[in-house]
């Protein structure tokens, strides 16, 4: 199976630097700009699946990635998944860090202290968040000859990465996945095998 992973392009949220993981937002100019990068760099892949989340950021890049390939009479079955949304911040979304902080002294001061276990002010922790997204991954079931693009957020992609790379989610930052480009793996017998990233940089 070749799987090839992008993050979903910029949105105003980017730009301005807040929390936004359930905002549902579109992308910008810039981010329709880093969609089609990466559909150029596609075009000639023929996917037969198409995974987002329940977003509207990773469908409309899923879109534009696909509008850059050559017409053809086979069209990849979408799949919109709501399991893969990004973490939820609860009061935090919207608002910038420095604002959290000011607003939100202690549950800002508990979650950097011990991120994962600790959540944003009603919002998820890593581990429900990890736990969510890595469940719904396990249940997807996948053709030896599949061609599958997925499409998803930061946090999410990291998350099913690190499952990938047999390592614990919490190694998340060590994995920068950038907006404009694609991950590649090859998995082969359920054999993960990391191809490339953030390819087309």
């Amino acid at each position: 199976m070749q799987l090839y992973m992008v993050r979903h392009g910029e949105t105003l949220c980017n730009v301005k630097g807040v929390y936004y993981g359930s905002l549902d937002v579109s992308i910008t100019e810039k981010g329709e700009i880093q969609a089609d990068w990466v559909g150029k760099m596609l075009k000639e892949v023929r996917f037969d699946r198409v995974i987002v989340s329940g977003l509207r950021r990773t469908r409309e890049t899923a879109e534009r990635i696909l509008a850059c390939q050559e017409q053809s009479d086979i069209r990849p079955k979408w799949e919109f998944i709501s399991d893969f949304n990004e973490m939820n911040f609860g009061a935090w979304e919207g608002k910038h860090y420095k604002e959290v902080k000011a607003n939100y002294p202690e549950d800002y001061k508990a979650m950097a202290e011990d991120w994962i276990h600790c959540p944003p002010t009603g919002g998820e922790k890593f581990t429900d968040f990890s736990t969510r997204v890595l469940n719904a991954w396990n249940r997807l079931q996948f053709g030896e000859d599949e061609r599958v693009l997925f499409v998803g957020h930061g946090g999410a992609m990291q998350c099913i990465m690190c499952h990938l790379l047999g390592m614990d989610v919490t190694n998340i930052w060590h994995l920068e996945i950038k907006q404009g480009t694609y991950t590649r793996f090859e998995i082969i017998h359920d054999f993960p095998v990391l191809k490339g990233m953030n390819l087309g940089e």
